[in-house]
């Protein structure tokens, strides 16, 4: 059996936990770094008598975690819903709401309250784990030179898997944009930077209920705190004032803007980003700052 042989589909959930069957031909997406991890309650039975060993344990509350990454493009056509396994539709999952306007964009901002969810599919050359229920949060890396990084981390509802394959896949044709030209500013300052990161770092937890198969109904998002970095070279603070900034806590808007070509442009907008433990760093030979930051 080969690790490459392995397929992740993705669907939304119209109703939490219910399958809505994503398919090969639709919901397939392009991804990589897959790992699935069932956790499984271990519930031990410590009861005293003249044996030294232990008895058998029995599973309690099982679960699921699926990690991947996907490249992050636009869809093909500004503000349509692809028919095929486009990514974005995970960011639903992820504690965002998502609004299409056709001819212009799909936008995605974070939400408070009736969370989406989406059901995976993963096949590992053979052997398929549905998990559907999933929540969780993703992390993006955007780099000069190369496509953005989506690396998502999703917490599902556990269900025995089986030997089932996938069938014939179709994916999404739309090269992602490079990173260039991406206009990155901080505030009305235009950083030399390299390297973006943005992770949401939303927060999920258990309803658990005796009443669930695996002990669990459902997962449920209860927080973030989103935080990133960037890499700016170092400059006199009369150019800009990175360590008065640090100094007042100040909040500044981050945005950047990847693709030029109308259905595939990603924009980032973060409106307001206040600098954490900013240090020194090297960027071959240039003094750089590395600046993590809340947003």
């Amino acid at each position: 059996m080969l690790t490459r042989k392995t397929v992740v589909l993705a669907k939304a959930e119209v109703t939490y936990g219910t399958d809505p069957v994503p398919t090969a031909a639709a919901n397939a997406l392009l991804v990589y770094d897959v790992d699935i991890k069932p956790a499984g309650e271990k519930v031990e039975r410590n009861y005293l008598r003249e044996n030294l060993s232990p008895l058998p344990f029995v599973r309690g509350i099982k679960s699921v975690e699926v990690s991947f990454k996907t490249e992050l493009a636009g869809t093909g056509s500004a503000g349509v819903w692809p028919t095929v396994g486009w990514p974005g539709i995970l960011l639903a999952a992820c504690g965002m709401g998502g609004v299409a306007v056709e001819g212009t964009a799909i936008s995605y901002k974070p939400k408070s309250s009736s969370f989406g969810s989406v059901a995976l599919y993963v096949y590992k050359d053979g052997i398929f784990h549905k998990v559907v229920g999933c929540r969780g949060s993703v992390k993006l890396t955007i780099e000069v030179g190369k496509y953005i990084v989506a690396e998502w981390k999703f917490s599902g509802l556990y269900e025995s898997p089986t030997d089932t394959s996938p069938g014939s896949t179709t994916f999404i044709t739309v090269i992602p944009p490079v990173v260039l030209a991406a206009g990155l500013t901080i505030g009305s300052y235009a950083a030399v930077a390299t390297k973006v990161e943005i992770d949401m770092s939303v927060s999920v937890a258990q309803r658990k209920s005796m009443n669930a198969d695996s002990g669990i109904v459902g997962w449920e998002v209860t927080g973030r705190s989103p935080q990133g970095s960037f890499d700016p070279e170092a400059v006199l603070e009369a150019t800009h004032p990175f360590w008065a900034n640090w100094e007042d806590a100040v909040s500044a808007e981050l945005s950047l803007t990847v693709g030029a070509t109308a259905g595939n442009i990603v924009e980032i907008t973060a409106p307001a980003i206040q600098p954490l433990d900013q240090t020194y760093g090297d960027r071959d030979g240039i003094l750089i700052y590395t600046v993590p930051f809340a947003l």
